[in-house]
Order: structure tokens, then sequence, then C-alpha cells
């Protein structure tokens, strides 16, 4: 498996990521999604945030670059972040199209929401040795609610709304990832 490349340009002038999926991660983290960072922080083995809903999870996921996972999980009994086995929804690719997919995805409650399920692709799979040491960083409490809020926003159809903007009211499914 590939190493992720740092996010930052190294001091050898090595470029990092390009700023497009930069800026798309940075939306991600501004959305409320809590952040695991599977392995050594100077070269994780893998890169995984999840934004909890009432019945589901939002993934990302991360191992490569080149191919990046990501996915809405439906709650059952409990949901193993690192190897789910049902989704009802994912998309897999480059990393720009992957982030962007997982940024527009419709509210849960949106009638366009996806709900069939169907087994979860080896993408999402995060082995157990390769998760640790782990380094979590959940969203700030003010940003802990910008997803719910902006897709709620979306699905009333106030087009206006742009990641990172908070306020409103938070989705009454919401819960916060403990």
């Amino acid at each position: 498996m590939r190493r992720l490349p740092s996010a930052v340009p190294h001091h050898g002038g090595q470029a990092g990521l390009p700023t497009v999926v930069e800026e798309l991660l940075v939306d991600v983290i501004t959305d409320g999604f809590t952040l695991y960072c599977c392995g050594p922080k100077s070269a994780p083995n893998a890169l995984v945030a999840a934004y909890e809903w009432e019945q589901y999870v939002d993934l990302l996921t991360i191992q490569d670059f080149d191919r990046v996972t990501t996915a809405r999980v439906p709650k059952r009994d409990a949901v193993d972040i690192f190897a789910p086995e049902v989704v009802v929804w994912v998309y897999q690719g480059p990393s720009q199209q992957a982030l962007q997919a997982l940024l527009d995805l419709v509210h849960p409650a949106h009638p366009d929401a996806p709900t069939a399920e169907y087994p979860a692709p080896a993408g999402l799979l995060v082995p157990r040795a390769q998760q640790r040491p782990m380094t979590i960083r959940p969203p700030s409490p003010g940003r802990a609610v910008v997803r719910a809020d902006r897709l709620v926003t979306a699905m009333r159809g106030d087009r206006a709304v742009s990641v990172g903007m908070a306020g409103g009211m938070p989705d009454p499914g919401w819960s916060p990832v403990e």
C-alpha cells in the first residue's frame, strides 16, 4: 500500500496534495466530520472521516490519494467505520471527484437519498493493524452541526448555502460522534 503524502510541502520543495484536493479536505472537516488519522501522523496508513446521522454514517476513507472511497453506511446495532459491512451509497475514484461527491450527497431525509443496502466495497476496510497509533480530531461544538444545517437548508431549496457556513437549526436526528 502506498503511504499517504503529506498535505503540506516538504522542506525539499516537493509538492504535497493539489490545492483543490486540500481545499475539499478542509471543506469536509469544516462540514463537521470527525477525522481519524490511522498510523503515524507524519506518514499515516489511512485517513478516515465520519459524520454521524441518526440512522447513517457518512464516511471518507483515504488509503491512497489516487483512489478515495466515500460512502453512506446504515447504522445497525453497531457500525465499525473502519470495516463497514453494507452501504446505501458509495463513490470510489480520484480524490477530487470522490470528495466532491461526498460533499454533494443529499441529506438522509431527502426524497432522493439512497436507501437500498448492498455490500460495502473493500476500499472502506482499514485493517486493525494499520489503525494504530490513531489520532482522533472531533469537530468543534460549533462545527458539529454544519453538515446537517447545510443539507437541511439545501433540502428546503435554498441553493445559496455554501460549505462551512454555520447557523440554522440542527437536524433533529443529529447526534454527536462519541
